[in-house]
């Protein structure tokens, strides 16, 4: 008998980051308190982590490249902000735990460094720095002790002078930013209880905020933060508002998600807009580019070991940016500045659609997504709701967020629906090992299995697993040193297979809708049961198109299996042998 497959790739959707669009992968090694600014179409991420790399991303290319270092040497907690062509930037430590007091202008256009007058107060870690105009603003941070200062650097004149201090409690890591002619300062964590502090937490973080006129050098205090306290996030300013972004929370433990809120200073209100996909993250960085925000690394302490995401993440914060050319498909009538967003070809975009356009740039809303069942009506099991008996899903590939190679014993815990086969899977072997593959039942007991030696690298395994109909199955190994690959941030739970799989959570002790193992692109199948003949559908029905595996619009062509769709929604597979 022959079995034709169509490969149907299920990508997963997160339910609080809908208007989240993830980007190119940060390519080079993650750090936490990076320094993020941008220029024109390029973002840069400066040093973090004691390093000294710097790094320059181009939006029209969607590409990274690396420049050369920072002549300030190696440096962690450490901070900058851009002005004009131009970023000025310093402060932080060194691994040898000094605080230095450099400082550093950095020529965007001509890639160069020039040292310019140093800090003349004392060095710190990660203190607030605004500009405003031609000046930059610095104060608050912390070294043997927590920070409340405010200093301001000329960059006409190349000299710095001191200014009232911040009120309220000193702290450190506080978020920041300028809006006109103002700088905006507050939350942070301090060394004893303030406005929002947590009375049953160890750490004292805050939720005051207040604005800084440089105009008469005086500060106000504004309304306390309408959430939870927070440190150790990110901060921005677009468009004549601020905005804050992940973090973590009044325990000083990440955020139940990476919030994003922004600041209406007009009327001093806060408005909750949708989290950043996957976990909360501490010290990460961003930068705008047009009308997008892009948030990348930092550390996420919601896995143990904490890991350094790769992933960057982007999220268009106005219309004014989009596609001004009236010929796209995409053509926004309200759009004044192009974003070099406009596509020319529509179609499904879904690359788990059963008509996936891989040459598409625009979803046209004609997506058929994947209905696992029996589609021959002479079948005992016949599903008149389905259109297809073989369907991919969970993770596509390891790429996604961060992880690695694993010797512990953990699972993928499902439900399923109806009575299937797990008939493949994709796994990531550090070396050659042998590892038996397991299904088990919600106590642990073995209902299938199967072992393989596997070679480095990735591969697809054959595994057949009868799946009955039940809940918390497990899919996963017998035991430790497998040293298969899984990722231990991102993932995005439930994946839902063909409506017919459900995988709902990892078995990981600590965060399981945070960690993915060991199975990807997963192949599941529905098989035909007790077929008695040969059905031939008779129904009136006209054919829109012809497509291959990839969605590739195509003619009738002989010995070749191309996909039938029909105006009533049907899709056919057929394979037309020529003799």
């Amino acid at each position: 008998m022959i079995r034709f497959i169509l490969l149907l790739f299920l990508i997963s959707n997160s339910l609080f980051s809908q208007n989240w669009q993830q980007a190119t992968s940060f390519p080079f090694s993650g750090v936490h308190h990076p320094i993020t600014f941008s220029y024109e179409n390029y973002g840069f991420s400066i040093s973090g982590s004691n390093t000294d790399l710097v790094y320059r991303y181009d939006s029209d290319t969607d590409s990274w490249t690396q420049l050369s270092n920072f002549p300030g040497g190696d440096r962690g907690y450490a901070y900058g902000v851009q002005v004009g062509s131009k970023a000025y930037m310093g402060f932080g430590s060194n691994s040898s735990g000094n605080f230095p007091t450099d400082w550093w202008e950095y020529d965007i256009i001509n890639d160069s460094w020039s040292q310019k007058a140093s800090f003349p107060g004392n060095g710190r870690n990660h203190p607030a720095m605004v500009s405003v105009g031609d000046k930059v603003f610095v104060g608050c941070g912390s070294n043997t002790a927590n920070l409340g200062d405010w200093w301001e650097y000329d960059i006409n004149s190349d000299s710095w002078s001191q200014k009232p201090d911040i009120p309220g409690n000193d702290r450190h890591h506080p978020y920041y930013f300028g809006i006109g002619n103002y700088a905006y300062v507050g939350f942070g964590h301090g060394s004893s209880p303030g406005p929002g502090s947590n009375p049953s937490a160890g750490s004292y973080i805050y939720n005051d905020f207040y604005r800084y006129d440089p105009s008469n050098d005086t500060w106000l205090q504004l309304d306390n933060f309408p959430s939870e306290a927070r440190v150790a996030g990110t901060q921005f300013s677009f468009n004549g508002k601020g905005y804050v972004l992940s973090g973590d929370g009044d325990d000083h433990s990440s955020l139940n998600s990476g919030e994003l809120w922004e600041y209406e200073p007009s009327n001093d209100t806060w408005t909750q807009l949708p989290s950043h996909p996957g976990d909360a993250i501490w010290a990460p960085g961003c930068f705008v580019i047009d009308c997008s925000v892009y948030f990348l690394l930092g550390q996420n302490n919601n896995t143990f070991p904490a890991v350094y995401p790769s992933n960057i993440y982007t999220y268009k914060l106005s219309d004014d940016c989009g596609c001004t050319d009236p010929l796209a498909v995409n053509f926004s009538s309200i759009a004044t500045i192009d974003d070099g967003s406009c596509c020319y070809i529509s179609g499904c975009t879904n690359p788990y659609a059963l008509n996936f356009d891989s040459t598409a740039c625009f979803d046209d809303n004609s997506c058929v997504l994947p209905i696992l069942g029996c589609t021959n009506q002479s079948a005992s099991n016949y599903n008149a709701s389905a259109n297809t008996t073989v369907a991919y899903g969970g993770e596509l590939d390891n790429s996604f967020s961060s992880g690695g190679y694993f010797n512990g014993d953990q699972h993928l815990i499902f439900d399923a629906n109806q009575e299937a086969v797990i008939k493949s899977a994709v796994f990531y072997a550090e070396s050659n090992t042998t590892v038996t593959f397991e299904l088990r039942d919600n106590n642990s007991v073995v209902l299938d299995d199967t072992t393989y030696s596997l070679v480095a690298g990735s591969q697809r395994l054959i595994l057949n697993f009868d799946v009955p109909i039940a809940n918390d199955l497990q899919l996963g190994i017998s035991s430790g040193n497998s040293s298969l690959y899984r990722n231990n941030s991102g993932a995005t739970y439930p994946y839902n297979i063909g409506n017919l799989i459900n995988i709902k959570q990892s078995s990981a002790s600590t965060n399981p809708l945070s960690y993915y193992y060991f199975y990807y692109n997963i192949e599941v199948e529905t098989p035909c049961q007790n077929v008695t003949g040969i059905y031939e559908n008779s129904s009136h029905k006209r054919l829109l198109k012809i497509v291959d595996v990839l969605g590739k619009e195509l003619s009738h062509e002989s010995n070749k299996v191309q996909f039938y769709i029909y105006d009533d929604g049907s899709i056919e597979k057929k394979l037309n042998i020529k003799k």
